[in-house]
């Protein structure tokens, strides 16, 4: 199952420019795990996105609460889980599940 998080910052810069290293390497550990297929900032400067892919929504929520951005209180998260049911020929089959190629 894909699970999109939607980090919406509610600090000031400096703020989040302080745990930003420790945010990185969070995000580093995420990647070794295979949790996070892909993450960055959105184009209006307000937050980040992060494309999970896990079992279940509660195991993303348990990787988040790690986020020195989360634990410090710097971001509200918005999340999102979604079984893909069609996907392109190109997409990974490994994180679609039972997706049909289009």
């Amino acid at each position: 199952m894909l699970h999109a998080v939607t980090l919406h910052y509610i600090a000031s810069a400096h703020s989040l420019a302080a745990q930003i290293d420790a945010h990185k390497e969070w995000l580093a550990e995420g990647f070794a795990r295979g949790l996070i297929l892909f993450a960055g900032p959105l184009s209006t400067g307000k937050g980040g996105y992060i494309l999970f892919h896990a079992d279940s929504a509660e195991d993303v929520n348990t990787f988040l609460q790690g986020d020195p951005f989360v634990i410090d209180r710097l971001v509200d998260c918005e999340q999102v889980s979604i079984e893909p049911l069609l996907r392109a020929a190109d997409f990974p089959a490994s994180w679609a599940g039972a997706a049909k190629v289009v």
